[in-house]
């Protein structure tokens, strides 16, 4: 639980924040009234290798209807196809299967506390028919205390990596955070598909919560160790600099804040998040960065943008440094001039597909795309730009980006790839400008 008297240090630390108009209280302490009872650090699923069973039920588990109407269910039971012991759990489906059996454990959870779910699988001809979900493997949902799911927005919370075709056994891990309202959590394995799929060695474990020191701000809330306080000129600085990003980009609200973990010691970090090194971990799509670096501005800015949408990565990675260019004072056209001179950087459509950008010298192109996108915003103005941004999420082909692109600016990508690179090659900005240092030229 977060503590209710602070040292003096962090009562004068937060003040000056308010006085600066960071903005914010401290949150207030959790309640643990009516809130169950749970085990933590330990597995909890009963016979999680699948060595005892009840005719053709695994005991231990449940089996439940997950979805579908009709007479013709999925197949379940026991095999002899086991990556440990003598038996695992099976999930069949076929063509025309029409209502769907999971199987199921239901355990209490607190809010705040991570979870942490794996299990052994093995796939046999797994494809997805007509009318079928994609779904195959572990999920977990949480629900209320009166047994009504948090939300709905997807078949489950959080889910293991989906298995298709045949695959020999491999572990498959999530983790997902407890959310705030949970009073319980159902964890199931599920095959909505065609073919088998195996399960051996489930695991479910409880991670005990950590007393996280935490001040919140407009569009983000930083959390901290008592013993590493953050520091609150980084605090004002980043707050400043998203409230900044976001007027321009004219974003007036965000789905959820963001949240700004910042840890002591890399020692702490590696035993916390369970990492064998340090590497500095942002979870785009739950919003978080984990970091011993108090001042992170590239994930940050990348977590800011994170409701624009999922354009191809150059034009994501452009944009975040066109803003972090804003805020370092480095010159990208500069930068790119020099690239285009040494014949550095591809044409454009080239570096759309991942494949192909995983190949490329970031080096080069990153400051290109960041180059493109603000010379793309200067001349179409910034409410067009995000409409291509929009209108290109999820895009990784050529072919139809092109298209999007000349449906929102009016022009061929192609045709404004050159005349951005007739641009830069008139530029006159001061080649003393491009103090992109060593350690930025690769994202």
């Amino acid at each position: 639980m977060r503590k209710q008297i602070w040292k003096t240090s962090i009562a004068v630390m937060v003040a000056v924040l308010l006085m600066a108009g960071c903005g914010g209280e401290k949150k207030k302490q959790e309640s643990p009234e009516d809130l169950p009872e749970i085990k933590t650090g330990v597995n909890l699923i009963v016979n999680a290798g699948f060595e005892e069973w009840n005719g053709y039920k695994p005991a231990g588990w449940n089996m439940h209807i997950f979805s579908g109407k009709g007479n013709k269910l999925n197949f379940y039971g026991k095999s002899d196809k086991t990556r440990n012991g003598e038996a695992s759990f099976y999930l069949r489906g076929l063509f025309d299967t029409q209502k769907w059996m999971v199987a199921i454990q239901r355990f209490p959870v607190r809010p705040g506390y991570e979870i942490v779910f794996s299990a052994d699988i093995m796939t046999e001809d797994i494809k997805q028919n007509k009318g079928q979900e994609d779904n195959a493997g572990v999920y977990v949902r949480f629900f209320d205390k009166d047994g009504e799911r948090l939300t709905d927005r997807y078949f489950a919370d959080a889910w293991t990596r989906k298995r298709v075709d045949t695959s020999d056994w491999k572990r498959s891990e999530k983790k997902a955070e407890v959310p705030e309202g949970a009073y319980t959590m159902e964890l199931g394995l599920i095959n909505q598909m065609t073919g088998h799929i195996y399960f051996d060695k489930v695991s479910l474990v409880i991670k005990d919560r950590i007393d996280w020191e935490s001040h919140d701000a407009k569009f983000i809330t930083y959390n901290w160790f008592e013993e590493r306080p953050f520091p609150p000129e980084d605090m004002k600085k980043i707050s400043r600099m998203l409230e900044d990003i976001a007027k321009d980009a004219g974003l007036k609200e965000t789905k959820g804040k963001i949240n700004y973990y910042l840890y002591p010691d890399e020692e702490t970090f590696m035993r916390i998040l369970d990492r064998p090194k340090y590497k500095t971990a942002a979870r785009w799509d739950r919003k978080e960065l984990h970091d011993v670096l108090s001042f992170n501005d590239h994930e940050i800015i990348h977590l800011i943008l994170y409701d624009l949408g999922f354009p191809p990565i150059g034009m994501s990675k452009g944009l975040v440094f066109h803003y972090r260019a804003r805020y370092n004072d480095w010159d990208m056209h500069i930068r790119t001039k020099r690239y285009l001179m040494q014949k550095k950087i591809p044409a454009l459509y080239k570096t759309i597909h991942p494949d192909k950008w995983r190949r490329l010298d970031h080096t080069a192109v990153v400051p290109a795309w960041a180059s493109f996108v603000g010379y793309l915003i200067n001349k179409y103005g910034m409410d067009s730009f995000k409409e291509l941004y929009a209108a290109t999420s999820e895009m990784d082909e050529e072919g139809p980006f092109s298209v999007q692109f000349k449906d929102v600016l009016g022009i061929d990508f192609q045709e404004a790839d050159r005349a951005w690179r007739l641009y830069i090659m008139r530029y006159q900005g001061d080649a003393a400008a491009d103090t992109l240092p060593d350690a930025e030229k690769t994202p």
